[in-house]
């Protein structure tokens, strides 16, 4: 015999119907959480902005990286050379390789993501605007999320060729809006300083500009080339005053011995034709901007996918010489055919 059973309807609803005050529990959390928790909304909603020249065109594409914090890459090679299971000083490692020698210099995960949302796989949350979902949530929230959103109007430059185009008329409106300006040089990074360095720090002393902070991250292309970067005074000796407590200067250097350059130091001022030439002596250089030795890079990248962790020695006190290394390194040969710079 079959006995029916009554089905029970389906409730409307089994969810507790939450109190009002249950809709206000933000407010009571610490405000060093809230503050926490609305800087992780700007990087994730695209507030920190790239800029940089694709195809002749200014382009801008989220930037996800701490641009103060340690090069990950030197970390990530030596483990990658600790699991190789071989000893060889030079081993292939094309990923890291790729990474080491990216134009994004230490934003290479920006330069991945950016190839990502340009092939569709990712979505540059700035451009839908998300961010202002929070400013115009209430007034309340507004008023305490502001200072934070200010902070975080960020530009990053990697190249000089984007700089050039950027800091020369016409420049972008939202430029003189940045509380910080990040920049990155590796390729042919000292020329471009000893050539554009005095005009890019007298435009950012201009007073239509509200950048709190400048911080360069500096690189070149190879442990002679780095080493010259500390070497070669001009590079940072045409700082104007208004500028330098705001900029800071992150060399790729160790700090005991990677300035020796900046102390009271000899330099060859011209050659008389005999093999030699006049000394004179420097004074010893104080800077008057932020100073970081981040460390002389252990691994280095060498051609073709490889990399070496052959030791290249510390840096030795020498008679410096009056020209323009840089120049010398790359029109002459010198660190590489011979002592020069060694």
């Amino acid at each position: 015999m079959f006995v029916d059973e009554t089905i029970p309807e389906d409730p409307e609803n089994d969810t507790p119907v939450p109190q009002p005050d249950q809709f206000h529990y933000f407010p009571r959390l610490p405000a060093e959480i809230r503050q926490q928790i609305y800087r992780e909304f700007w990087v994730v909603a695209g507030v920190e902005r790239h800029l940089f020249l694709h195809n002749r065109k200014l382009m801008h594409s989220p930037c996800i990286t701490d641009h103060t914090a340690p090069d990950e890459r030197q970390i990530g090679v030596a483990k990658a050379f600790a699991t190789s299971g071989s000893d060889a000083e030079v081993q292939p490692h094309p990923e890291w390789y790729k990474r080491m020698t990216s134009k994004w210099c230490n934003h290479w995960k920006c330069e991945r993501l950016w190839e990502d949302v340009r092939d569709g796989k990712e979505i540059d949350a700035h451009k839908t605007a998300s961010y202002m979902s929070l400013l115009l949530s209430c007034k309340w929230i507004y008023e305490e999320c502001h200072e934070t959103f200010k902070e975080y109007k960020t530009v990053t430059i990697t190249d000089g060729q984007t700089l050039q185009r950027v800091f020369h008329c016409p420049r972008p409106s939202y430029l003189y809006e940045a509380a910080y300006i990040n920049i990155s040089l590796r390729e042919d990074s000292g020329t471009y300083l000893y050539l554009n360095g005095a005009s890019l720090w007298h435009i950012l002393s201009e007073q239509d500009f509200k950048v709190s902070r400048v911080y360069l991250w500096l690189d070149a292309e190879c442990p002679v080339t780095r080493r010259l970067l500390t070497e070669f005074r001009e590079l940072v000796n045409c700082i104007p005053s208004s500028m330098a407590p705001r900029l800071t200067i992150d060399f790729p250097c160790d700090a005991e011995d990677g300035f020796w350059a900046w102390d009271e130091v000899e330099v060859e001022t011209e050659d008389n034709g005999c093999g030699g030439g006049r000394t004179k002596k420097l004074e010893r250089l104080v800077p008057e901007f932020t100073v970081v030795a981040r460390g002389r890079q252990r691994f280095n990248e060498t051609s073709g996918g490889y990399i070496s962790n052959v030791d290249r020695g510390r840096p030795r006190r020498k008679v410096l010489r009056a020209s323009n290394p840089f120049e010398d390194v790359l029109l002459y040969g010198r660190g590489f055919h011979d002592d020069a710079y060694v």
